[in-house]
């Protein structure tokens, strides 16, 4: 699964995805989030007729057609089961997003360990997600999404049996382009996932606490 991820991206690297997703509208400024959680407000990339564009949204999906919201976040949607729940079906054709970050975090189970999960040469991680938009009874309006889930690879398979569906800048664009409904299609763009190397290393306890969203969740244990 994943449960937390760093959301920092430097102006020079947003510059970058601007012209590599092909955005039409200026990325504005991410706010740095060394330890995002379930229900805090995240920036993902979304295609509309406007252009594309950086949303931002509450992490833990809500389906618009949900009467009040729910207990518990949906953080993830695995990737085997999108098209089997109701909730997730009707996204996987119509409301994609890309979720940027610098790496996402897992925790040894048992100890608890944290562990850091990223690319070795510090390109941003691109999560495939989906999002919807909620309204309630009383006027508030909440868009919200899931990160996609997949069985590990070679590399993340010794910490974890799920990770993020990770895409490379020209799946990202497909994943992206809504004029694309083939959802056979989408399977395999995330089929062929996750190929490029990563790097893991452990990191201190104190990216446990949600409260804690500095740099120094990232910083390598001793």
């Amino acid at each position: 699964m994943c449960g937390r991820f760093a959301q920092v991206i430097k102006r020079d690297k947003l510059a970058k995805l601007e012209r590599e997703l092909k955005l039409g509208h200026k990325i504005p400024e991410l706010a740095e989030n060394y330890n995002v959680a379930p229900t805090h407000t995240v920036g993902a990339f979304v295609d509309s007729k406007q252009g594309r564009y950086l949303g931002f949204f509450r992490w833990g999906l809500i389906p618009s057609w949900m009467k009040q919201l729910p207990q518990s976040a949906m953080i993830n949607a695995r990737r085997e089961s999108l098209e089997e729940k109701p909730s997730f079906r009707g996204a996987l054709v119509r409301r994609r997003c890309v979720i940027p970050a610098l790496g996402f975090y897992e925790f040894e189970k048992g100890s608890k360990q944290p562990w850091f999960i990223h690319y070795a040469d510090d390109s941003p991680v691109l999560m495939a997600g989906i999002y919807d938009a909620w309204s309630g009874a009383d006027g508030s309006f909440v868009p919200s999404l899931a990160i996609i889930t997949m069985a590990a690879n070679e590399q993340m398979s010794a910490l974890h049996h799920r990770m993020p569906v990770l895409l490379d800048v020209e799946a990202a664009n497909l994943w992206l382009d809504n004029k694309i409904e083939d959802t056979a299609r989408m399977h395999l763009l995330m089929h062929n996932s996750g190929q490029m190397p990563l790097k893991l290393y452990k990191v201190d306890y104190y990216v446990n606490k949600v409260q804690n969203t500095g740099p120094k969740c990232v910083e390598p244990l001793a």
